[in-house]
């Protein structure tokens, strides 16, 4: 294919003169000869303007499936914007890189062993994903990427965020302020790696652990203490039960450290129905920085997660492996702290509460 080099030289002109005739520049003065002379040397040697070489080339070649494997429902998408936000990403850079995304498979709502990854180029599984699933994609395919966690990376790409050192720092904050019983809201974490937690170097997806080194810290402190520790699932409501078992139990910490955004929402809505103030009788922090956390009043110290880069990143690792990198390779995002009003330094309780409300 000739390009505007070819021209220029056919057309006796500048490669500029070329550039500005095909693309119809109106300040551009030239006798009408050599703009003839330019589109005739154009169309003798089959130019295309690049414009229309890239919309030829996307239509000459098809696009390229591939398939997604989402861990949640849909409702649980829309409650948790986080993984709404890393399909988002992958959507867009699905449709700037070609590839149409042909198969989505929600887990829990359909079966793995059922559904045939054979036709498709490669495959995206964004969240929480157990060995025994992983073992089951691996039987149909070998191109898959992980976002948000990160197994057997001796075979797999992944995408994940560094939530391991944006914990470790929101718990030194927390303790820059004076507070010390500092407990703990969260889901089961999955580590893909059956060890003991203090064998932390061979755990694959460490940096996506927020437990760990919630525990790992107060330990070294001497401050560690399981009954301030609180499982549950990921959702808003189970952040409201959660806190509200600590509140009946008793003794209750004046800092929590919670694992997500959805999570600490209902968290603080337990709080504000007992009549206790977020941050004067206990300060919050979490993680995602959803949009609604700055809008939450008091609005949520969290650390923020490029969510929907993950998913662009996952599609390009797919686009890498599907064009020959043999490689595993793994992205680690960081995150970054947004300070705001959930925290403040330790002190006395007053008795006086203020109410805790919402703004949306």
């Amino acid at each position: 294919m000739s390009n505007l080099k070819d021209v220029a030289r056919d057309a006796n002109v500048s490669i500029a003169t070329v550039s500005r005739v095909l693309n119809r520049d109106p300040n551009l003065s030239v006798a009408d000869t050599t703009r003839e002379r330019v589109f005739q040397s154009a169309k003798k040697l089959n130019y295309l303007p690049s414009s229309k070489r890239k919309q030829t080339m996307s239509e000459a070649s098809p696009k390229l499936s591939i398939g997604l494997i989402i861990f949640c429902s849909k409702d649980h998408e829309y409650e948790d914007e986080y993984f709404m936000s890393i399909r988002r990403g992958i959507e867009s850079a699905s449709l700037k890189l070609g590839f149409t995304i042909s198969s989505v498979i929600r887990l829990g709502q359909h079966s793995i062993e059922e559904t045939n990854f054979t036709d498709l180029e490669g495959l995206i599984v964004v969240g929480n994903i157990s060995d025994s699933i992983v073992q089951q994609i691996y039987a149909q395919h070998d191109r898959v990427v992980f976002v948000d966690e990160s197994p057997r990376t001796d075979l797999f790409d992944s995408v994940t965020s560094n939530f391991f050192g944006a914990a470790t720092q929101l718990m030194e904050y927390m303790f820059s302020m004076g507070h010390k019983k500092i407990g703990y809201l969260g889901g089961s974490e999955i580590t893909h790696t059956p060890s003991h937690e203090s064998d932390l170097g061979i755990i694959e997806n460490i940096e996506k652990m927020r437990f760990i080194p919630y525990k790992r810290v107060m330990e070294k402190r001497g401050l560690y203490n399981p009954q301030h520790v609180y499982i549950g699932d990921w959702s808003t409501d189970a952040g409201y039960q959660l806190m509200k078992q600590a509140i009946k139990k008793g003794n209750l910490p004046s800092a929590f450290l919670i694992a997500s955004d959805p999570i600490a929402i209902g968290a603080i809505r337990a709080l504000h129905e007992e009549g206790l103030n977020v941050p004067n009788d206990v300060s919050i922090a979490s993680f995602n920085d959803i949009e609604i956390a700055k809008y939450v009043n008091p609005p949520l110290t969290t650390a923020k997660v490029y969510s929907e880069q993950m998913g662009k990143s996952a599609v390009k690792l797919l686009s890498e492996r599907i064009e020959g990198r043999e490689v595993p390779a793994k992205i680690i995002h960081p995150c970054r702290i947004e300070y705001r009003e959930s925290c403040a330094p330790l002190k006395e309780h007053s008795g006086n509460s203020v109410e805790v409300s919402f703004d949306f």
